[in-house]
């Protein structure tokens, strides 16, 4: 019985020492470490899309709304529980690329005495960490609240997996070392990135620098997030004119132009892809006659419009770094600080290449005030669609915005107040009972 019992026990520790994805189990050369994160399908196109069913630049009638399962609904109205399907859900895929940079990261640091190339180990290294830094951020701004200073240290913020151990206990951090975890791993990987690399699809500097200009966006440190817009945009500042562009294409907008710093992209959830969500008419109207985003970015859907101004080539959610966004961060950064000028001056830049040939008025002699509210609305009609505006709301909230969100479904209202718990989204259920994870207050 004894030897038996010894023997159960040994065939479950080497259950438990395998990895769970095989190929992850015979990491061995810097060609099979680089083959790993050139997997677009993993690496770049698992983050969370879930902030688009959950922002307000679209939503969906009453019959897509009643053909959606229980989670799907439940999502789309900000439900306190039940909003991810068990197994197979954005948690899972986000935390399966953590994995897959734990993984390589701990083949690095196995492999430093038989690897010679150390220039192409640290290369390797810097982008594992980039991946993951990345994802701890699209993680914290769905399952977290906002940032704020005075009490991120007593938030609950996210696990942070830093190695590839499965058996560990995952716990939660606080939001202010899962910031500080984010930031860390990204300047950590910059001084072994290339400047641009030879695609888009691969991390790089310029897209480090616009990943620490976001996460310093959400933490509120508009002096950092400006800085660091800054360094990306020093790389790389091309803009596309939208008058070169067709206004009748189903997708107008290339994949990897030369606005892209870096290609990352999202699952639509059910309510909020192409084929569902309809635009907010709010959104749809902020746009003049003469800025071609109206029609660039957005097409006639019965009486109402649908979304085609992707930056992917195709209906596929885009989350990674491009110029737009990284000019409007130095925008908001320079109006914060008083630096009027500048901020006009990118905006001035943005907008010349968004309106029709001649019929742009550039921005001028405006106030503080007034300078913050057009970043902000520009920010919204920029950036629509690319996740970001969930994260926007929840800042602006902070500072005293008051952006109600409220949804109509079969006669029933739904209403989301300022600075709610459900700003973050409960972490799925099946997680929470096989973790032990603490779940998010509702």
């Amino acid at each position: 019985m004894l030897l038996g019992a010894l023997g159960i026990f040994a065939s479950c520790k080497e259950y438990l020492d395998a990895r769970p994805d095989q190929s992850l189990a015979t990491i061995e050369t810097l060609k099979d470490m680089q083959a790993l994160l050139d997997f677009f399908n993993t690496m770049n196109s698992n983050d969370p899309g879930t902030a688009n069913a959950c922002a307000d630049d679209s939503y969906v009638t009453a019959d897509v709304f009643n053909a959606r399962d229980e989670y799907d609904r439940n999502l789309y109205l900000w439900q306190p529980a039940h909003v991810f399907k068990p197994l197979s859900n954005a948690w899972k895929s986000a935390y399966d690329v953590v994995y897959v940079c734990n993984a390589l990261l701990d083949a690095a640091k196995a492999k430093k005495d038989d690897i010679a190339d150390r220039e192409g180990l640290n290369y390797v290294r810097a982008q594992a960490l980039f991946h993951r830094s990345r994802m701890f951020l699209n993680i914290v701004g769905v399952w977290a609240m906002p940032y704020d200073k005075a009490t991120a240290s007593n938030t609950l913020g996210i696990p942070l997996r830093l190695d590839a151990d499965f058996n560990k206990v995952s716990k939660r951090a606080s939001l202010e070392e899962s910031f500080r975890q984010i930031v860390t791993d990204l300047k950590a990987a910059l001084p072994h990135l290339k400047a641009q690399d030879i695609s888009p699809v691969r991390a790089s500097k310029a897209g480090a620098y616009g990943y620490l200009s976001r996460t310093y966006l959400q933490m509120r440190d508009y002096e950092n997030a400006g800085l660091y817009a800054d360094s990306a945009l020093q790389i790389a500042k091309a803009l596309m004119n939208y008058n070169t562009l067709s206004t009748t294409a189903n997708f107008p907008i290339l994949r990897h132009n030369v606005e892209v710093l870096f290609d990352g992209r999202a699952p639509a959830p059910g309510t909020a892809s192409q084929a569902r969500a309809l635009v907010n008419p709010e959104l749809y109207n902020l746009y003049d006659a003469n800025d071609l985003r109206k029609v660039i970015f957005y097409r006639a859907s019965g009486s109402a419009y649908i979304f085609k101004g992707y930056y992917a080539g195709a209906a596929s959610i885009f989350t990674g770094i491009a110029t737009g966004e990284l000019l409007l961060n130095r925008a908001e950064s320079y109006t914060r600080a008083g630096r009027l000028e500048e901020a006009m001056a990118d905006l001035n830049y943005l907008l010349l290449n968004r309106y029709k040939t001649g019929a742009f008025v550039p921005l001028n002699s405006l106030t503080k005030a007034e300078l913050l509210t057009v970043v902000k609305k520009e920010r919204r009609k920029e950036l629509a669609f690319r996740t970001l505006r969930w994260n926007d709301i929840k800042r602006w909230n902070l500072e005293g915005d008051d952006l109600v969100l409220s949804r109509t479904i079969n006669g029933e209202t739904t209403v989301l107040q300022p600075n709610s718990l459900r700003y973050a989204l409960a972490i799925p259920e099946d997680v929470i009972e096989r973790s032990g994870l603490q779940q998010n207050p509702r």
